[in-house]
């Protein structure tokens, strides 16, 4: 087996994660699964990747001598070709079979259980019915900085982690407070023309402007485009903020206009906000060179999974939202039970390694699907309670044991 890298030895002995890592000093998952694992260092922003690590491991308790290896470098290599060949690559993801298709609560399980309508119901009825764990509050005033002081930042997750959950709570949060821009084109949209529809700089012009004032006719010369949505938006007297979604179909055209958008002429603070919303791979997207620019100011913030205390309180309030108590459903142990299947066992192979991985998949709508799936099940037993040994017998693909 190879010896670890210094960088990987280093995290080890201050019981530091590659997780951490990324997070900290601000890296994309791929670069810091190369430097870690294999010291490969992305050549374009060695020097300035290399300055972020170092500082970071020193909050973290590292010493000068630590990282002194971390500051041996030659001269930035700007326009050296940049490595392509990935070192992580998935070669079995077992979780897969969890990511169920929407659940309809039988109604046998109503019935069984004394439910008037399914607890995990997706389409929520007001602000009420939001579950905020401490992490989704934290990326709440996140998407509220963006849209009321004008930051620029992107919220990404996995399908069913909440992310449109918390933009309509953000809407009825900010109320009149600002305007939020939402270009229609969003809708559909694919990141190149052979695929799709895809959101380009003017679509985005058109919308500040109907946004602002539908009456006013939008300039049709780009230079005089851009001053009239410069006066617009000075104009206005409250906040302006661009939202879009699925924005990590984005083609990377529109997504460099953003920067030059936000300082459109508003001296030393920016005179847009953006917001964008996407999934895992619009952290991907915002890392690649032609973007440096704009993923070097945008604040990334991802989508957690609920960890298992939050999870027994998340199923609890949704059923009180229902009107129904979840202790008279689900035994105490059988959430434990639940918060296990929804943990799956991940293969990658790293630098020709293969590693066995964790995957909590822990997110709301995964959460609630899986949930109405053992009920339903329990109920096809006649189950008058849901207990641990029912939900390992669980199958997802409707078979009784095995699960």
């Amino acid at each position: 087996m190879n010896a670890p890298t210094p960088l990987a030895a280093l995290l080890a002995r201050l019981d530091l994660t590659q997780s951490a890592l990324y997070r900290g000093a601000g890296l994309s998952r791929t670069v810091a699964s190369r430097i870690v694992c294999h010291d490969d260092w992305p050549r374009r922003t060695e020097r300035r990747d290399r300055q972020a690590v170092a500082g970071w491991l020193q909050v973290q308790g590292a010493t000068e001598a630590d990282v002194a290896f971390l500051k041996r470098v030659g001269p930035d290599r700007a326009n050296d070709p940049t490595p392509v060949s990935p070192t992580e690559v998935d070669v079995n993801n077992e979780g897969t079979e969890m990511l169920l298709d929407p659940q309809t609560l039988s109604q046998r399980a109503r019935e069984r259980y004394g439910l008037r309508r399914n607890p995990f119901e997706p389409d929520l009825e007001g602000p009420d019915d939001v579950f905020l764990t401490v992490n989704l509050r934290e990326r709440l005033l996140d998407m509220e900085s963006a849209v009321l002081n004008r930051r620029f930042v992107a919220i990404y997750g996995e399908s069913g982690s909440g992310k449109t959950t918390l933009r309509l709570l953000l809407q009825s949060r900010i109320a009149d407070q600002a305007i939020v821009v939402r270009p229609l084109t969003t809708i559909g949209m694919a990141d190149n023309d052979r695929k799709g529809q895809t959101l380009r700089i003017d679509d985005i012009y058109h919308a500040i402007v109907d946004s602002i004032d539908p009456t006013e006719p939008i300039k049709r010369k780009r230079e005089a485009r851009a001053r009239q949505i410069g006066a617009l938006v000075a104009e206005v007297g409250k906040p302006v903020c661009i939202v879009i979604e699925e924005a990590h179909r984005m083609p990377l055209v529109t997504l460099q206009s953003l920067k030059g958008l936000r300082e459109n002429d508003n001296g030393f603070g920016p005179s847009l906000g953006v917001l964008l919303i996407g999934h895992q791979e619009l952290d991907t997207l915002l890392s690649k060179p032609q973007v440096r620019e704009v993923g070097q100011r945008a604040l990334r913030c991802e989508m957690p999974p609920l960890g298992r205390a939050e999870l027994r309180d998340y199923m609890a309030h949704r059923f009180a939202r229902a009107g129904a108590d979840l202790a008279k459903v689900f035994e105490p142990a059988a959430i434990d039970a639940l918060a296990a299947r929804l943990m799956r066992e991940q293969v990658k192979r790293v630098g020709g390694v293969e590693k066995k991985v964790q995957s909590n998949q822990a997110y709301p709508l995964h959460v609630g699907n899986t949930a109405v799936a053992v009920m339903n099940f329990a109920a096809s037993l006649g189950a008058p309670t849901i207990c641990a040994q029912t939900v390992a017998e669980w199958n997802p693909a409707g078979r009784k044991g095995g699960g």
